[in-house]
């Protein structure tokens, strides 16, 4: 080509790969700017996320709070079985279940952005219903109300900011919802450090009613108006989020190629999930999310409190659970730069692998301080920073691959016309493991001994290394249409 040939900004005809490229090629400042605004589009989406991020920390602070404090909003008292404080976590697990399912029908039907309009409305109804509760049942209800419009907001949102990103950086736009979830979390716990569970119920609205506001300010998803036909709409929005230098046509046509033909044969909704290998990937999404729950993923991140008074925590057990969530950030941070460098798989490996080593670790001082003699008390009192700093590591590098990957790859693995579906079949599964996980919490406590499940959680992340290295195909800068 000419050295003039760069300067040209129109599609004009098609050329060889190479020249199309050199034609095509977006300056730097202007790629710079437009990802700036693309990621503010993804982070108002990822509102949903930082909602349900809020709702799953709670029990943390509120259950430490109602320890010395359990007068309700209307004058009676409220007081838990171990049993029912299980269940303040395992009842958003069970909500969430039925929500993922309830997802896959509002997202295909409604849209996607109209979705999480829609879903705002449980959140509102549960964290109202949570801070007037009188006694444990309703406190149980509310957050199962809270769970179901998390489970919906799960797949409508992660489906939204996967088919919203360009392909070069969608690893690090679809860890944005982690991040929000992250950061959901430490809003809550901050909040409870300093308010009495039930006004926490009363602030924890408040992100849900910003994600109603923000949701009026954002466009539809364009994969899904191409599969609705609409697609004069959806090249509109392909141009504003590609730029005049993406060949946005050829980007419809191959969402058209593949959503009409491709795997599903171009059978849309819960028929195209009978395809022989849509089928397949949906059992290795199952797998992946037993293996992210199963390890200690929700229980280390929702009884936070409850962990570290049991292993022996130096500090103030509220006040290490935000710095946990802290860390947790950390680890997100480390999975935006890594996801699109190292790809999925190897984030993945690497975090189950390192997570199983904190669980071993763990698992022996636990097991040979609770066997101490008296005299050797003084010994493990001055080792008490070892699981302090176990916990901290494993809930860094769970953030790194274990738990956003399986969120990632639950949308990317499915095309447009059947992703709304398969997402809520794989996130709903998640969610049935994440309700075992935490209400077995304390019958495996004390059937295994505290070492015991410890050790049982590293031997699933153990496991977890083994099925990433056979089954999981990477993704990295890959169509997924």
């Amino acid at each position: 080509m000419s050295a003039e040939a760069p300067e040209i900004k129109t599609m004009g005809s098609v050329k060889d790969g190479v020249e199309e490229q050199e034609v095509k090629e977006e300056p730097a400042s202007e790629r710079r700017i437009r990802l700036l605004k693309q990621m503010g589009l993804v982070c108002m989406g990822c509102m949903g996320h930082f909602s349900l991020g809020v709702a799953l920390p709670w029990p943390s602070p509120a259950l430490s709070d109602m320890a010395v404090n359990n007068a309700t909003l209307v004058g009676t008292e409220m007081a838990l079985n171990a049993l029912q404080k299980d269940m303040t976590g395992s009842m958003v697990s069970l909500g969430m279940l039925f929500g993922a399912w309830m997802a896959g029908w509002l997202v295909s039907t409604l849209g996607r952005r109209r979705s999480m309009q829609v879903i705002t409305a449980p959140f509102l109804t549960g964290w109202l219903l949570n801070a007037l509760a009188p006694n444990p049942e309703v406190l149980l209800v509310s957050r199962f109300i809270v769970g179901l419009a998390c489970g919906s907001v799960s797949v409508a949102a992660s489906t939204y900011v996967l088919e919203l990103a360009d392909v070069s950086v969608r690893g690090m736009m679809a860890t944005m919802p982690t991040v929000a979830i992250v950061l959901g979390g430490l809003y809550t716990v901050w909040m409870g450090y300093a308010l009495q569970w039930h006004h926490l119920a009363l602030v924890c609205a408040i992100p849900p009613t910003i994600m109603l506001s923000v949701t009026f300010l954002l466009p539809e998803s364009p994969s899904y108006l191409v599969i609705r036909g609409r697609r004069q709409r959806a090249l509109m929005i392909l141009r504003k989020l590609r730029g005049p230098y993406a060949n946005v046509e050829e980007e419809v046509q191959e969402l058209e190629r593949r959503n009409l033909s491709g795997a599903t044969g171009g059978q849309t909704g819960w028929k195209g999930l009978l395809n022989p290998e849509v089928m397949k990937n949906v059992a290795i999404m199952i797998m992946l999310f037993l293996f992210q729950q199963l390890c200690g993923n929700y229980v280390f991140m929702i009884q936070t409190s409850r962990v570290l008074k049991a292993v022996g925590a130096p500090w103030d057990p509220d006040a290490a659970t935000v710095v946990v969530g802290a860390i947790r950030v950390a680890g997100t941070i480390v999975a935006i730069f890594l996801l699109d460098r190292i790809g999925r798989r190897y984030c993945m490996i690497i975090s189950h692998a390192i997570n199983a080593m904190a669980l071993i670790i763990l698992g022996v001082y636990v097991f040979l301080a609770e066997g101490s003699l008296p005299d050797e008390e003084e010994t493990y009192s001055r080792l008490s920073w070892v699981p302090l700093l176990c916990v901290l590591v494993i809930m860094f590098i769970i953030n790194v691959g274990v738990h956003p990957v399986p969120f990632i790859l639950g949308t990317e693995y499915f095309p447009t016309n059947i992703r709304a579906q398969a997402s809520s079949i794989c996130f709903s599964s998640g969610t049935v493991f994440a309700f075992l996980a935490l209400q077995l919490y304390s019958p495996m406590q004390d059937a295994m001994t505290q070492a015991g499940l410890y050790w049982f959680y590293a031997s699933i992340s153990a496991l977890g290394v083994l099925f990433t290295f056979i089954f999981i195909k990477e993704t990295k800068g890959k169509t997924v249409g």
